[in-house]
């Protein structure tokens, strides 16, 4: 980070973290996150209003990364409870040799995992999101597309980590598993801001209007993508 000054203090669900800019001869805007910093690598040239519009466009990834790198710090701890559709579920371990989790009730139980063992139980958990991620979202998708001009493509699951879904431009849909920790609404929201996609894109009026039209409470739902969306990120 050499050549750089705090230039800016980002909010963040619980506080703040420092975002450092560094002006150095490049085509595209940079962003780093490292130790808790943010560091912004930008031309001499680049206007400090494109600066501000870059972090705002990039506020969840980069709250998702500053998040994830404190969890980092105590990557050994065992984690006790995992989010499905916005429900808090128990972690409990059950024995067994097979690695495997489902949810009872109000629990998720896993097998095949020693107490201890952080890394194997994430593993099954993430394995366990992406199974839910891969038989709700063609369901949601569906719904919602009944509404659209143009019917979207492929479904496939993503495991980006600066993005929460995309739209290419042939009208295939990426989501991202994680989405599966989250409420139902914001499933929803990010499925219906990939369709309107199909339509505009871009983020002009008119694609946020699209939004509107396929999700009118899209705002709460990007609301709490940015207060908690950080935290979906606990898994790999």
């Amino acid at each position: 980070m050499k050549n750089a000054s705090v230039w800016h203090r980002l909010p963040l669900p619980d506080g703040e973290v420092p975002v450092l800019l560094t002006r150095r001869a490049r085509q595209s805007i940079g962003i780093k996150v490292s130790g808790g910093v943010v560091e912004l690598i930008a031309a001499p040239g680049v206007s400090q209003q494109r600066l501000h519009q870059v972090l705002q466009q990039r506020y969840d990834w980069i709250v998702g990364h500053v998040l994830r790198q404190r969890s980092h710090l105590v990557a050994g701890e065992q984690l006790s409870s995992l989010a499905l559709l916005g429900e808090l579920l128990a972690i409990r371990l059950t024995g067994g040799a097979r690695k495997a989790a489902r949810r009872e009730g109000g629990e998720l139980l896993v097998a095949g995992v020693a107490d201890g063992d952080a890394a194997a139980l994430k593993a099954v958990l993430a394995k366990f999101l992406k199974r839910e991620a891969a038989m709700l979202f063609p369901g949601r998708l569906s719904l919602l597309a009944a509404h659209c001009r143009r019917k979207p493509g492929s479904l496939q699951l993503s495991s980006a980590r600066t993005r929460w879904g995309s739209c290419s431009a042939d009208g295939r849909i990426r989501l991202n598993w994680r989405l599966a920790q989250a409420p139902l609404a914001v499933v929803d929201y990010v499925t219906a801001h990939e369709l309107a996609h199909l339509e505009h894109m871009n983020h002009s009026p008119a694609f946020w209007a699209e939004t509107e039209r396929l999700c009118p409470g899209w705002r709460d739902a990007r609301r709490w993508l940015r207060q908690h969306g950080g935290g979906l990120f606990v898994l790999d």
